[in-house]
């Protein structure tokens, strides 16, 4: 789901103000795929606390924790800008130093280069590698906190204080005229959504009886009905450059996002059922290379399907469905496809050979499934 949201957001192709309030209000509603990335987090800090948590007796717990992390994202990552830098000269990128941010996964700092300003190139769009920044920083304390911390109700209480945190900051920072874009992708102030999922995986390893089971889905629907209604109000801006949602509206969302993951690994309801189904599980397997790959991918396809076609697939397909919403959506299916395609390859023919070498750092003390502890606990 987290992966589509992204998807929808950049891939579903179509003018931004229609000039119709029923186009336009679509448009803010695809607009709301950015959450995506939310779900990402909240998933994120939700996996590796309870790894973290699990492995804590391990002898080598960092060197295993890191190397793991290391062989699952950096084998894409770095070979996907390695083969940008590569091409440069003749995909016309002018990187100008910022190969060398991206390199240190910094992009979301606004050291030398605003979060903004990375595109350096008509093939090389890489603002949305923000969050993969947040990602790598994330690692970078929380599993040291962890270590020292070690016990679960102080570590839960230090999640939930450090949440705070990052929202009382988010709210200085507006206050003081900071840029939304730079509340937005900073990791101190985007630190509780992946806290919060940390959260909620230390919550389901000690008496998880307390937590409102019934209510997950409600909760989930209750945040998305408000963040759509922002979209709405805010149908010519986005949301999160208002006071709200640059500051509650992350907070919000990430309880949502809880929500709805506690309620999917709640064998037996309608979350659970939805999520085990067999292509979600598979845009989930491949959801990093998609992240990584789409607007590149997207873009090239675009070229040659426009070459090929004379105009946009959208705009080839209008005049034969005689609806502009069914070409547009037609052209997202198909870029889906197209996207999903090298994604499958990077893993099976690139990512794979790398992922193989995590056997050599296995955990000595097992990690129990996270659904199986829910199912014990419930």
């Amino acid at each position: 789901m987290a992966i589509l949201l992204v998807l929808v957001s950049h891939l579903m192709l179509f003018n931004d103000h229609t000039g119709s309030r029923l186009g336009d209000s679509l448009s803010a509603l695809r607009g709301l795929g950015w959450s995506g990335v939310d779900l990402f987090f909240v998933l994120s800090g939700f996996l590796i606390t309870g790894i973290l948590y699990d492995t804590l007796q391990d002898p080598g717990y960092f060197r295993r924790f890191y190397m793991r992390r290391f062989l699952r994202i950096f084998p894409l990552y770095y070979g996907f800008l390695f083969f940008l830098m590569a091409l440069g000269p003749w995909l016309h990128i002018a990187w100008h130093g910022r190969q060398y941010v991206l390199l240190a996964y910094m992009q979301n700092t606004t050291l030398w280069f605003p979060v903004s300003d990375f595109h350096p190139g008509k093939w090389a769009d890489l603002e949305h590698f923000w969050s993969l920044a947040v990602e790598e920083q994330f690692y970078l304390f929380w599993p040291l906190m962890v270590f020292l911390v070690r016990k679960r109700t102080r570590l839960l209480a230090l999640a939930l204080g450090l949440s705070a945190a990052a929202l009382g900051l988010r709210i200085v920072m507006y206050l003081h005229g900071a840029s939304p874009l730079t509340i937005m992708m900073m990791t101190p102030c985007r630190m509780d959504t992946l806290l919060l999922g940390g959260a909620a995986a230390l919550a389901l390893r000690g008496n998880a009886a307390w937590i409102p089971r019934r209510w997950l889905l409600p909760v989930a629907a209750a945040c998305a009905a408000v963040l759509v209604a922002l979209a709405l109000v805010h149908v010519h801006n986005d949301l999160r450059y208002a006071f709200f949602g640059a500051t509650f509206g992350y907070s919000i969302l990430a309880v949502g996002c809880v929500a709805l993951l506690l309620a999917s690994i709640t064998p037996g309801s309608v979350a659970h059922r939805m999520f085990d189904a067999a292509w979600l599980r598979s845009l989930g397997k491949y959801s990093y290379g998609i992240y990584v790959l789409h607007i590149f991918v997207a873009k090239v396809a675009g070229y040659w399907i426009t070459r090929w076609l004379g105009a946009s697939l959208r705009n080839a397909l209008t005049p034969a469905l005689h609806s502009r919403i069914l070409a547009v959506l037609l052209e997202f299916l198909v870029n889906v496809l197209i996207v999903y395609a090298a994604a499958w390859v990077s893993y099976n023919v690139y990512e794979v050979h790398f992922l193989r070498l995590k056997r050599h750092f296995r955990y000595r003390r097992a990690t129990a499934p996270i659904a199986a502890q829910a199912a014990a606990s419930n």
